[in-house]
């Protein structure tokens, strides 16, 4: 599954509205899209996925304290499947009693969305990768304290920002990995480097080889400097060109 992360878009979207965005994406065949703040967007975004057809099965929206119950009525009427939070501040990773106050959240979380039969997850970003508890990455440490329905939405470009060896630490992960946040960029950079797959350094054919065909694929360049619409829309293309997986 190839969906695209609509915060990618959200200059556009302010710009010329949900709808023709939305219709962009289905006339370069996108079925599927990743709403950010669901509580909020769900009923800006509704009227377009109608008319097109698109599906929302993976959503971005606040899970943490008083938040969830609106970010969970929203996601079970958009029909989400797997809902995530979109970061932790850094500050949140950088002892081990900072992790277990987010596995409280996320547990708590895991356990309001069980009944559904949805599970939870959050975007990694760089700090929980590059912060060490136990000797071993903050985000490692954290799936040690949660629920078997909570997972990652993996982002490689932000764990190599975060120095991290990516096949060695998907390969830790493992069926954790709940999805997979696709953008590339160079080897050596930062989070403002971001450009369309294809077009840096990143080891794309061996990150897509090495991960369960099932987990969804999210185009989300979340900080790119320039035509976002263009990037994701060559994104596609290159990941088209290699049938969706390598």
């Amino acid at each position: 599954m190839i969906s695209v992360q609509l915060w990618s878009l959200r200059k556009e979207i302010d710009d010329v509205g949900w709808d023709r965005v939305v219709g962009t994406l289905a006339d370069a065949g996108f079925k599927h899209v990743e709403p950010f703040a669901i509580a909020a967007t769900a009923p800006l975004l509704a009227p377009a996925l109608a008319r097109t057809g698109i599906t929302t099965p993976t959503g971005h929206g606040e899970i943490v304290g008083e938040q969830l119950s609106a970010t969970l009525d929203a996601a079970l009427e958009s029909g989400v499947e797997l809902l995530m939070q979109p970061m932790f501040p850094a500050e949140r990773w950088q002892d081990r009693d900072g992790v277990l106050r987010i596995a409280d959240d996320v547990n708590r979380a895991a356990e309001a969305v069980l009944p559904h039969g949805m599970r939870i997850a959050f975007h990694n970003h760089d700090d929980e990768v590059r912060t060490l508890v136990g000797g071993r990455p903050a985000l490692l440490a954290l799936m040690d304290e949660v629920a078997p329905n909570v997972g990652v939405e993996f982002d490689p470009n932000w764990a190599t920002i975060g120095g991290a060896d990516v096949l060695e630490l998907m390969s830790a992960l493992g069926d954790r990995i709940f999805g997979l946040h696709l953008k590339d960029g160079p080897l050596l950079g930062t989070n403002m480097d971001q450009v369309a797959l294809g077009d840096g350094e990143l080891a794309w054919d061996d990150f897509l080889g090495a991960l369960d065909p099932s987990v969804p694929r999210v185009i989300g360049l979340d900080m790119f400097r320039g035509d976002s619409l263009d990037a994701v829309l060559r994104s596609k293309r290159w990941l088209d060109q290699r049938g969706g997986r390598s």
